[in-house]
């Protein structure tokens, strides 16, 4: 990863006009991860740009109906609800920016402006952002730049104020959407290299139970962690085998990368098990 997209990513320039060249690896690479730190621990996770990368990558077609309704925003009242869904709406604004649903964009960005604002995250998403994000709506690279710019603005602005709870659930509920997005798209089109992202989400998992059950200080997230371990039961199912390739050499730059096929083995109940316990948490949460 799906900072978040949502929390953590590679910040950029607020020029007048974003360079396409200026898209860092961590961003434009749909196999890499983020890496964000919380007191001193860190934790690396797929973002959601990385998994909405590889949708794109896979040919899987847009499907404007995974994506969480943008009215919706005004039926939050609680800070744990709207801290994850503003992970879950920066995913979605991912989501139509890759495949450039501008119009489409345009409303999930003022879903996140409401969001942003009734968490004291005005800054992150101001004018600055929103002129710039406008005048580059036609280049996908730059969008994805100054969206993770945003985020990272938003991380840090929590971290450095003592909020890591918030940002915990801003991470968590991009996660989610993410997962909710590849499960949906990957039942309707099976594919390989979606499956296997999927199955790899394992690791990933313990990382968030771990995250949650760390800023659980009042037990407010008892249920959103009951749930996350009950998805980790299937998914602890899974089978993942790591499959030796040949290494390619690139004479010109004098590097080698290391090569391997990831064999997943994964029960069509089990597969099924993990689709309907995303969807139900994700329910909870837009709900």
């Amino acid at each position: 990863m799906l900072c978040t997209g949502v929390v953590l990513m590679t910040g950029s320039c607020g020029t007048e006009e974003e360079k396409k060249s200026e898209t860092s690896k961590e961003i434009a690479d749909p196999n890499s991860s983020l890496t964000t730190k919380f007191d001193d621990k860190i934790f690396s996770i797929p973002s959601p740009m990385q998994m909405a990368l590889l949708l794109e990558e896979s040919k899987s077609p847009y499907n404007e109906y995974l994506l969480n309704d943008p009215g919706k925003v005004s039926d939050y009242t609680s800070e744990y609800k709207n801290a994850l869904n503003l992970g879950i709406c920066g995913t979605d604004l991912v989501y139509v920016s890759i495949y450039k649903q501008n119009s489409i964009a345009l409303k999930y960005l003022s879903e996140i402006e409401n969001l942003t604002g009734k968490l004291g995250l005005e800054g992150a998403f101001d004018k600055d952002f929103m002129t710039r994000f406008k005048k580059n709506s036609t280049n996908k690279d730059s969008m994805m730049m100054i969206i993770s710019d945003a985020f990272k603005k938003s991380d840090s602005f929590l971290k450095s104020n003592n909020r890591q709870s918030v940002s915990a659930l801003i991470l968590v509920g991009g996660w989610i959407e993410s997962m909710y997005i590849a499960c949906s798209i990957n039942k309707e089109h099976a594919n390989e290299k979606i499956l296997n992202r999927i199955a790899e989400q394992t690791e990933t998992l313990n990382t968030i139970i771990t995250l949650l059950t760390d800023y659980n200080k009042k037990g407010d997230w008892d249920e959103l962690i009951k749930d996350m371990k009950d998805l980790k039961f299937y998914f602890d199912q899974i089978s993942i085998k790591y499959e030796y390739q040949t290494p390619v050499t690139n004479a010109k730059t004098k590097t080698t990368t290391l090569r391997h096929k990831i064999v997943v083995t994964i029960d069509s109940n089990v597969e099924s098990f993990i689709n309907q316990k995303i969807e139900v948490i994700r329910s909870k949460i837009t709900e």
